[in-house]
């Protein structure tokens, strides 16, 4: 139950189906491709807090109060599901992080596959791709018998 919860809170109503779909058909999500370096991901980034995707201004101000780093983000709006939608201020004219050796984890792995989970896409321009896929070793059981 305690997963069912955790699903509610983070992923969309489109992102449950897709989560359950996947379950369903043996698939797993992979990401392709490499970075382009055009800071959009920078200025379109939802953030989560300890109940899920963020949604209010409050709930930005109480996880910014346990993680001074993101001080960082400004609230820039909110995108078509409802989710608060930041920019970064380390951001240069140039599209680049201003301490990009020092990031934070949340840009160094981005993008996170539950992206496809929660509704949201990745940035026009973006050189990444989050995939279905079938796993191999599920062809070859199916080609075995198992």
């Amino acid at each position: 139950m305690a997963k069912i919860r955790q699903l509610l809170s983070s992923y969309s109503f489109l992102g449950l189906i897709r989560y359950f779909r996947m379950q369903v058909m043996s698939k797993e999500l992979i990401v392709t491709g490499s970075c382009r370096n055009c800071g959009s991901c920078c200025r379109r980034i939802n953030l989560e807090g300890k109940r899920g995707w963020l949604r209010h201004h409050k709930d930005f101000f109480e996880v910014a109060a346990d993680y001074p780093e993101y001080e960082r983000f400004q609230i820039s709006g909110k995108d078509e599901q409802g989710f608060l939608r930041f920019s970064c201020g380390w951001l240069t004219a140039e599209g680049f992080c201003k301490d990009h050796e020092n990031r934070l984890d949340l840009c160094r792995n981005f993008p996170d596959k539950t992206l496809h989970f929660c509704g949201g896409v990745l940035p026009p321009g973006c050189g990444y791709m989050i995939q279905e896929v079938r796993p191999f070793k599920k062809y070859l059981a199916d080609e075995v018998g198992e």
